[in-house]
This record gives structure tokens, C-alpha cells and sequence, in this order.
């Protein structure tokens, strides 16, 4: 057998990789998960080796089969690319299980090339495990897994018990309950075979927040929280981890008739009733019955339906969160709320929420430094959502900053990553690399309205594969509208726009519907031109042409397409200084 030591050797031709690292609260007293970057050209990385203390533990791509939720379906995905059209991606993620507690461990990254060859080691990363924490198990308090009875003083007790650093364990079963309230330094382990079951009982959920600081309408507590009505800056809660196998159901919507499907490997994926505003009464069951609240209370039906569903998880002002290995089932609105927290990580969870109307995967909202790896997503709505506040009145928050998004599966939803509708404090430093993204109605989507204000940019979207699109690969729009919106703001003074996002090294083969492969409008009749958007090495098979307007300072570099349903790939409207592989385009 060749050393490692004797392959490696890495030059400007074989870069390390970089900035390898633990993740906020990645680790405790037994595991770590460490992360790293990789180098923007990868075409000649086949995978990555890490080293604890000198030895190799591994390769990337094979400790994921073990780990990652996500990673069977990526190798279903490229099975089935028989003709190797996909931009093939690279796990850049590894999870250490078996370690000592309060003991320390070096770890080392090296890139495995085509060649042969490895890279000379990544920095080296000093880990102390933690001690073994307090344990508190939810039965002590009380608790029953009937699925009957009602759960929630007895939860609440065994977390109010906990001291900081602690654990609290949910034993398998069915544990109905209302709102919950975490609190700093703590972290909630769902074992696995457990379950949290939403009370379908809408004084379950108390109203507990304001969307943000101009809005109207109180907002009813989520199923899991970390709320202070009284504040919402980072640093309000710190140090909230949600860990283990179990399953987190909302209990928001009925199951469809078919009641669920198999999917790509034949795993059971629930499926939801798709509804509306005017079906909650025969659809939902959490949702019905908190609309009707809100109904009989004075608000009119559009409204009560937008503010008055409570989402399955909502974290507010959290300074480091951790979520890893539960699943995401049925909540009456949203899934995952992050709202202001800061360091966030979001690793191997499984969102198993589709059609459920309004079911977001993950949703930041004016969050910083975020990081999603390893989900797999099947979602009523988009897979991850960024925002950033709405009008005027949005200038006074913080942005939208910060998100590493790799090696997730996005199997359905509205957007696999998508900015806005609400962009009005800007997002901005996004990077989304080494995803597959299967059934989705679109790949990369940006949405807003000029009275929305603000807009998102330095957006990265490379070495992404994407396949049977239902709608459209990439969507950079001004024209969006939501049914149930209720726009209790100022308009914004100046319009919102889209600039500086980079579209490189990226495949899609197969969008099912009528939509354009690349769909980008502004609206140019209020000077809102979206500007510096660059594709570059974007592979389009079976596809409809592009469709383009209001757009200026932009290129179009080496983007192909095959077997295109149409005469010309490239319809412009309104553009200015617009190039496709370097000439000027003339609208």
C-alpha cells in the first residue's frame, strides 16, 4: 500500500483545501463534524481524506453514505446519469463518532485528485470535546408517548430544570404537546423513534412575536421556541442546540387521499393536502383551527391565514444554534425560522413537509453567518429561504449576511435557494456549492417587488447540478406576489434590484414546463435594472430558450444548451451592455 505521505506532494495545480473547521457547536462529549472549502476549480478533486491526530480516518465520500441523510439520493442522482452530462459534486464534510469526552483531537484535510495524487494537508484544527453533560430525561417530569395526552407543563418543566451545558433527552414515543420555550446553553436531544406531536389546540400556542418591529400582527408561538417578546437582538438567547433522530410534527395539515409516495429509492415520503386560504376549513388541522381562532377574534380571512398559523420552529436573537439529524414534518406554516440569530448551522436534517401550503424548509431572516449542509429537502414551498425585512422602515435592521450552503439534496419545492420576497435590509454573501437539486419548480430564485426595497447581492451559485426543473432553472424577478400578503409598511423610496450573482459550473438537464430556462426581469419603467449577472460554464439540456429584460452590465460566457425547444436560445428585451460570449447583445 502507498503511504499517504508518499502520494502527497500538493502544488499550485493540486491546492489544499481551506479553512477546514468545526462548525458553530458541531461537537460534543462523544462526535465532532468538521467542514472546509474547497478550491473553485474542482474538476480534478475526486474527494477529500481526513486525518485525525496523523492517522486517516477516512474518505469524505464514504463516511457521508454512513452520515448524511443527503448523500444516497446524490448517488442515485448520478446512477441514473448515464451519459455523465452532470456537473459531478464533492463532499466537503466529515463526522467523527467514537471520541472521549474533555479530550483533545488535531485534525488534518487532504484533497484526492484524478491523478492520483493528494494535496499537502489543510490547517490543522485543535478540538476539545466537551465533558459529559447533565441528563435529564423527559419522563422523570412527567411525560407520557401515548400521542394522547398533552405534553407541555411536563416538557417545559424538564427544561426549565436544565442548568447550563445540560441535555434533555426525548425518549422514543409520541409526546403531544403545545409551545415550547428553550433557554440559553442547553441542548434538546430527540432520540431516535421519538416524537414531538403539535397540539392541535390553538390556546396551545399563545401569541408570542411580531414578525419585525413595524409589523401589526402578533404572531402565535411556534411549536419549538427561543423567543424574548421584549427583545430580539443576537445575543438575547445563546448556545441553543436541537440534536438527534427523532421527529418533529407540526400536526398542521391532513395527508393527501394517496397519503404518501416512494420515492427515488423507494424510501415512504408522507405527502400533505396542497390548500389555500379558502380550503384551510377542510384541509388544515392545527392551521384550520388557528384561523378560525383568529377569524372569530376580528381579522379578516386573507389576513388570519398569513399571521395567525403557527410555524413548527422559531429561534429568535440566538447567538450560535446547532440543529442536526432530526425530521421536519407538517407544520400549519413555516418550517424552521431563523430570526436574527447569529452562527447558525443546520446539518443532515431531513424536511419531509411537502405540499403543505407555506412549508418552508429553512427560512433566515436578517441572520448572519449561516451554514446548511446535508439536508435533504421535499418541501411545500422553498427549500431555503433567505429575507431581510420589507420597506422603508427595513433600512433599520440588520442585513441578511453569510450563508455556506453544500452538499444538499433538494428533491421538491418552489426554490431550492431562493432570496427574498423580503429583501427591503439587502442579502448579500451568499455561496451555494455542490448541491443536486431534483424536482424542484426552480433551481436558484430571486424574488421581490420595487416597494419591497433593497434586493440581495454577491450571490455565488457554482458546481450545482439540477435535473426534471418543473419550471425554471434560474429566476431573477421584480414581478413576484403573494396571495396572503399583508403590507402593513412603508413603501420603499428606492426600487429593489438584483446585482452581483455569479452562475458558474453548473448543469441542468430537463425543465418540465412552459417557463424560460433563464428568467430575468426587472422593471425598467422605475429604473429597476438588475446588474452584474454572470453565467459562466452553464450546460442546458432539453430546455426552453432564455428570456431576458431589464438587465445591464452583464455576460454570458460559454453557456450551452442541447436539444433546445425552440429556434434560439437567447430572447432579450430591455438590456444594456449585455455580452453572450463576449459580443454585445442588441435587444
Amino acid at each position: 500500500m502507498i503511504s499517504a505521505s508518499a502520494l502527497a506532494g500538493g502544488t499550485d495545480a493540486n491546492p489544499a483545501p481551506q479553512n477546514l473547521q468545526v462548525p458553530t457547536l458541531a461537537f460534543d462529549d462523544h462526535s465532532a463534524v468538521l467542514v472546509w472549502k474547497s478550491p473553485e476549480n474542482v474538476d480534478n478533486v475526486v474527494d477529500y481524506q481526513l486525518y485525525m491526530d496523523g492517522k486517516l480516518l477516512g474518505l469524505a465520500s464514504q463516511n457521508n453514505d454512513e452520515f448524511s441523510p443527503a448523500k444516497p439520493y446524490i448517488n442515485a442522482f448520478y446512477k441514473e446519469d448515464k451519459a455523465g452530462f452532470h456537473r459531478k459534486i464533492i463532499m466537503q464534510n466529515f463526522s467523527v463518532e467514537g471520541l472521549k469526552p474533555n479530550t483533545e483531537y488535531q485534525f488534518t484535510v487532504r484533497a484526492r485528485y484524478a491523478d492520483g495524487k493528494l494535496s499537502a494537508d489543510s490547517n490543522q484544527v485543535t478540538l476539545k470535546t466537551t465533558a459529559t453533560p447533565q441528563i435529564i430525561n423527559i419522563n422523570d417530569f412527567g411525560a407520557k408517548a401515548d400521542g394522547v395526552t398533552l405534553n407541555t407543563q411536563a416538557i417545559q418543566k424538564a427544561i426549565d430544570a436544565c442548568l447550563p451545558g445540560c441535555r434533555i433527552d426525548v425518549p422514543a414515543g409520541v409526546y403531544k404537546t403545545g409551545a415550547l420555550w428553550l433557554k440559553s446553553d442547553m441542548t434538546l436531544n430527540l432520540e431516535k423513534g421519538s416524537t414531538l406531536l403539535g397540539s392541535d389546540n390553538p390556546q396551545d400556542y399563545p401569541d408570542a412575536y411580531y414578525l419585525y418591529s413595524y409589523s401589526t400582527i402578533k404572531r402565535p408561538a411556534s411549536l419549538i421556541n427561543a423567543l424574548d417578546e421584549k427583545r430580539s437582538e443576537p445575543g438575547t438567547f445563546r448556545n441553543i442546540r436541537i440534536v438527534g433522530q427523532g421527529l418533529i410534527d407540526g400536526n398542521g395539515w391532513k395527508r393527501q387521499d394517496t397519503a404518501e409516495i416512494n420515492d427515488e429509492l423507494g424510501n415512504i415520503l408522507p405527502q400533505y393536502i396542497s390548500s389555500r386560504n379558502s380550503d384551510v376549513h377542510e384541509d388544515g388541522i392545527l392551521a384550520k383551527n388557528q384561523v378560525e381562532k383568529a377569524v372569530a377574534g376580528g381579522l379578516d380571512l386573507k389576513i388570519a391565514y398569513g399571521q395567525s398559523r403557527s410555524s413548527l420552529m422559531t429561534l429568535r436573537g440566538v447567538e450560535n444554534v446547532y440543529l442536526a439529524d432530526f425530521t421536519v414534518r407538517n407544520p400549519a406554516f413555516h418550517g424552521i425560522m431563523h430570526l436574527e440569530n447569529h452562527n447558525v448551522v443546520a446539518n443532515r436534517l431531513i424536511h419531509q413537509t411537502y405540499d403543505t401550503n407555506n412549508g418552508d424548509g429553512i427560512e433566515f431572516g436578517n441572520s448572519q453567518n449561516v451554514m446548511v449542509f446535508n439536508n435533504f429537502f421535499d418541501t411545500g414551498d422553498d427549500c431555503i429561504n433567505f429575507a431581510a425585512g420589507t420597506g422603508e422602515k427595513a433600512a433599520n435592521q440588520e442585513p441578511m449576511k453569510g450563508a455556506w450552503l453544500f452538499n444538499n439534496y433538494f428533491r421538491k419545492g418552489h426554490g431550492a435557494i431562493v432570496t427574498g420576497s423580503h429583501t427591503g435590509a439587502w442579502i448579500e454573501d451568499i455561496l451555494a456549492e455542490n448541491n443536486v437539486m431534483n424536482l424542484t419548480d426552480v433551481g436558484m430564485r430571486a424574488k421581490s417587488t420595487t416597494y419591497i426595497g433593497g434586493g440581495a447581492r454577491n450571490v455565488v451559485f457554482r458546481n450545482n447540478a439540477m435535473k426534471d426543473i418543473a419550471r425554471q432553472a434560474v429566476v431573477i424577478t421584480l414581478s413576484y406576489s403573494d396571495p396572503n400578503a399583508h403590507l402593513d409598511y412603508p413603501a420603499a423610496t428606492t426600487p429593489a434590484q438584483f446585482y452581483d450573482f455569479k452562475i458558474s459550473d453548473v448543469t441542468v438537464q430537463n425543465t418540465t414546463g412552459k417557463e424560460p430556462s433563464i428568467d430575468i426581469k426587472g422593471d425598467s419603467e422605475k429604473q429597476a435594472w438588475h446588474r452584474q449577472i454572470q453565467f459562466d460554464n452553464v450546460k442546458f439540456d432539453n430546455v426552453n430558450p432564455a428570456i431576458i429584460s431589464d438587465l445591464q452590465d452583464s455576460q454570458f460566457d460559454r453557456v450551452t444548451f442541447s436539444h433546445l425547444r425552440g429556434e434560439n436560445p437567447w430572447q432579450f428585451g430591455a438590456v444594456k451592455n449585455v455580452t453572450v460570449d463576449g459580443k454585445p447583445v442588441t435587444p
